[in-house]
């Protein structure tokens, strides 16, 4: 975090592949009126990836594939896709999981194979489970996540990179790519000095001095309570303050179920994308959430959110993008019934 991002090596830019655009057969919603535009980025933004556990399992086995084998293919088609990475990747001598304590995992070295194998090419790294194996283990992650050319954002080697956007471009759109988490899972504070945390006195200066260079502005969020339907009424002043900081994509992550999309002028707040890659069948919000795909348009100087699609999940350590009419219907009624909305500011049609 903090410098911009080389994939190819030929350039401090990031450049990725276009994909035509598949509106499918879900709801869609036009955030505002553009012309054709001369440039675009069709991004999608999905939920907790836990490289852990059984999947971590998996892939020490030699199935780099196994986390995102059914969903590779079209998460490929996209130009851009984001998720939140909660856990480490580590070696831990064939560990996934603590012996004595399974809210503590890593997965192994060879998962940041699994994230360009399936796909993935940006996540967040500050999150609860950023320290689960301590300092050298964070520090393997990001080594790891360089090697495969993954773009992270959230944690960094110095306390003063922390606040410093990820930069890289797509299509000739730009982008910074902020992370920041309000929760840890343990209360030694040293965790400040390599993970961003959710401070705005430190963030809110960084996105402001961003915003007039880039194209757009993505911060992943990590905080709320988990489990809850809804955000709670500090998660939604955060990220109503950081949209006024700033910020034209907020993405939440850690409740582990989705909650409700908010439109604030041009830009989206996205209160919870749930569970991805993360198996938790307790509960059906748990095992049910959604991607949110996203058309970035740009016309000359000027790009914006031009309209946004989302996508049922089914979440799981194999997540799908199948799912029954029935639970499409559910969620739909969830993360749609309580947009906030401003007359004239979305249009929904099939």
């Amino acid at each position: 975090m903090g410098t911009a991002v080389t994939l190819s090596g030929l350039s401090v830019f990031v450049s990725l592949m276009v994909a035509a655009l598949d509106p499918g057969v879900a709801p869609d919603v036009m955030i505002q009126e553009s012309p054709v535009p001369s440039s675009r980025v069709r991004l999608l933004a999905v939920g907790d990836i836990n490289l852990g556990r059984n999947v971590g399992q998996e892939i020490l086995a030699g199935n780099t594939g196994f986390p995102f084998e059914y969903v590779a293919d079209e998460l490929h088609s996209y130009d851009l896709v984001i998720g939140n990475l909660e856990c480490q990747l580590s070696d831990q001598q064939g560990e996934t999981q603590h012996p004595l304590n399974n809210l503590i995992f890593t997965g192994p070295p060879s998962g940041a194979i699994s994230l360009r194998l399936g796909g993935i090419a940006a996540v967040s790294t500050a999150n609860n489970h950023a320290f689960d194996y301590g300092v050298s283990a964070l520090r393997e992650t990001m080594k790891y996540l360089n090697e495969e050319q993954i773009i992270f954002a959230g944690t960094a080697e110095s306390e003063e990179d922390l606040y410093s956007p990820t930069l890289f471009s797509v299509n000739g759109v730009t982008f910074a790519f902020f992370a920041c988490t309000g929760i840890m899972n343990i209360e030694d504070r040293i965790w400040t000095r390599y993970v961003a945390e959710a401070d705005s006195g430190r963030l809110f200066p960084a996105l402001r001095s961003v915003r007039p260079v880039v194209d757009i502005v993505i911060l992943s969020f990590h905080g709320g309570a988990e489990y809850a339907a809804g955000p709670s009424p500090s998660t939604e002043e955060f990220a109503r303050a950081s949209v006024d900081a700033g910020v034209d994509l907020f993405l939440g992550h850690h409740p582990h179920v989705p909650q409700r999309i908010e439109q604030r002028g041009g830009s989206l707040i996205v209160y919870s994308l749930g569970n991805f890659v993360f198996r938790q069948p307790f509960d059906f919000w748990t095992q049910r959430s959604f991607a949110l795909e996203v058309v970035i348009a740009k016309n000359g100087a000027d790009a914006n959110l031009h309209w946004f699609h989302p996508r049922p999940v089914a979440a799981g350590d194999q997540p799908s993008f199948e799912v029954s009419p029935e639970d499409f219907g559910r969620l739909y009624e969830r993360i749609a019934g309580t947009f906030y909305m401003k007359e004239g500011d979305l249009e929904w049609f099939n």
